[in-house]
């Protein structure tokens, strides 16, 4: 069977983590080995069961433990820097040329840690989340063969920066696949990419089931402390909300990883504060059991201004929750989400939309209730099996 690799930054409560460990477990089912390699940090507390089949590994630990392999591959790489310099003073006066050659030298250094893991497992597969991750494993496979599938996780349009589109465009249309979360990100890349196909993100498989009772008077958001997340609209949005319904309550369970997060929290935990909001705005820490939790709470609500496919959307979709959502950059809202019939979406920085359609939702119980009985049929549609089956029957398709 293969050896599936899934290159990730950090492995903490966020969306990649979650995706990575999912598709992970499920690929360990069918018997296939799996690794999950970390090149930055893994958290002290994750959320996240890993089947006894999938390895964790540390990039930096490996490092420490491998060294002959470090030294041999740091020495080969100097004798090719050394060369490509060489070719350079000759190359000097065409601009063309002398660009390519320094992207090599970028690209030998770029690479460097995450080679040495690389050179010991030529023949696995490679699948990265983002062009970020796909960029360092792209540059580290150089000369080694290996076979590597571009994931996306995000926006691309906002992933790809106009300074350097046209480079991360050349080398992400070299993986030998290519999977989407959306139509939306699809469309992006229009015929740059290899072999490309849209699977969406599977349900968390343990999910409790979609609460039929009275809901409380509680709007739920859990996420990631993060810009993209726009928790500001959301806290603006619920403000004018809270006018005509003051006994309601804002619960936002959030994490942070990595340190401008941490510093958003403090910032919006001060904004709170300042609106003298801290009794119905309640900024709370992370939990393994947030879905059981919020399972009979009276809607969610997310405000990103741009997602892949939300993870957080997509189980509070499962467990029946009636979701208010913005229709954000990457497609991932729209793309689950029939305005109306499983949830309301809302334009993108539209407090005076977002707050309405909250409104909406509490004073048309019959909606609600249409939404949430609508919401759990996800269950059926994007469950972890048929999910996994896609991505397996793709990865054979294309290496």
């Amino acid at each position: 069977m293969k050896h599936i690799v899934f290159v990730v930054g950090n492995y903490k409560n966020g969306g990649v983590a979650m995706r990575s460990t999912n598709l992970a477990n499920a690929f360990a089912e069918k018997g296939y080995i799996c690794t999950i390699l970390v090149t930055r940090e893994i958290g002290n507390e994750v959320f996240f069961n890993l089947h006894e089949n999938v390895r964790l590994v540390s990039l930096k630990e490996y490092i420490s433990v491998n060294k002959a392999t470090v030294e041999k591959i740091n020495e080969d790489r100097e004798k090719q820097i050394r060369r490509i310099k060489q070719l350079r003073y000759i190359a000097k006066f065409n601009k063309i040329a002398d660009r390519k050659l320094a992207e090599n030298i970028k690209e030998l250094r770029k690479g460097a840690e995450l080679q040495v893991f690389m050179a010991d497992n030529k023949d696995a597969v490679y699948i990265t989340f983002g062009i970020g991750s796909f960029e360092k494993t792209y540059c580290a496979s150089k000369n080694l063969g290996c076979k590597l599938i571009y994931a996306e996780r995000n926006a691309p349009e906002l992933e790809y920066p106009e300074y350097n589109k046209v480079y991360l465009l050349s080398i992400v249309e070299k993986a030998c696949g290519a999977v989407l979360q959306t139509k939306t990100e699809l469309e992006f890349f229009e015929n740059r990419l290899h072999a490309p196909v849209v699977i969406n993100n599977p349900v968390k498989a343990g999910l409790p089931d979609p609460y039929q009772g009275e809901r409380r008077k509680v709007i739920v958001n859990f996420c990631r402390i993060a810009k993209q997340k726009n928790l500001p609209l959301l806290l603006e949005a619920f403000m004018l909300l809270h006018n005509d319904f003051p006994e309601y309550i804002l619960e936002i369970y959030g994490n942070t990883v990595v340190k401008e997060e941490e510093e958003l929290l403090i910032e919006y935990r001060e904004s709170v504060e300042k609106l003298g909001a801290s009794d119905y705005i309640k900024l709370l820490p992370p939990r393994g059991d947030v879905h059981e939790v919020i399972k009979d709470a009276k809607m969610f609500v997310s405000s990103s201004d741009f997602e892949g496919l939300s993870n957080s959307m997509l189980e509070a979709l499962a467990i029946g929750l009636p979701c208010v959502c913005t229709d954000c950059l990457g497609g991932g809202a729209r793309e689950m989400i029939t305005d109306g019939e499983n949830g309301l979406l809302v334009p993108m920085n539209d407090a005076n939309a977002l707050y309405l359609a909250m409104k909406r939702m509490i004073e048309n119980e019959e909606l609600l209730k249409k939404c949430s009985e609508n919401a759990a049929k996800v269950r059926a549609t994007h469950n972890a099996e048929s999910i996994a089956k896609q991505w397996i029957d793709y990865i054979e398709s294309v290496t």
